[in-house]
């Protein structure tokens, strides 16, 4: 198998993850943000649901524009500034003491995911 098609494999189980984890934000903040230590308040849920509603856009566009190669570098180019944005800010608020250390796990993870989205677009897709 070669590494184009090995990419494109890994950016939809990544797309698949982000649709899972941001369709979990939107249904149960309450109960996910006491894991990265942050208190559920009606408005930290209300915000960390909006997020998770933003995943789940993104992470649908590129599963789906994997099936429209003419719009795939496109897709990917947002898609991984998206997740190079959500890198930074939540490395940002670990650092800021918003989130607990484990959520550079995330960020970590959303990094990689960028950089693979840039590769695979560099590779036309």
């Amino acid at each position: 198998m070669n590494t184009l098609v090995l990419e494109r494999r890994a950016t939809a189980v990544i797309a698949g993850i982000t649709v899972l984890t941001g369709a979990s934000q939107m249904a149960l903040p309450a109960a996910l943000l006491p894991l990265l230590h942050v208190d559920p308040t009606p408005a930290a849920c209300q915000l960390f649901a909006t997020v998770g509603m933003f995943m789940v856009l993104f992470g649908c566009a590129v599963l789906h524009a994997q099936k429209r190669p003419e719009a795939l570098p496109v897709v990917l180019l947002w898609a991984a500034l998206q997740k190079f944005g959500a890198s930074i800010l939540v490395a940002w608020g670990v650092g800021h003491g918003v989130f607990a250390a484990l959520a550079l796990l995330v960020a970590t993870f959303d990094f990689a995911s960028g950089l693979l989205f840039i590769d695979l677009r560099r590779r036309g897709g």
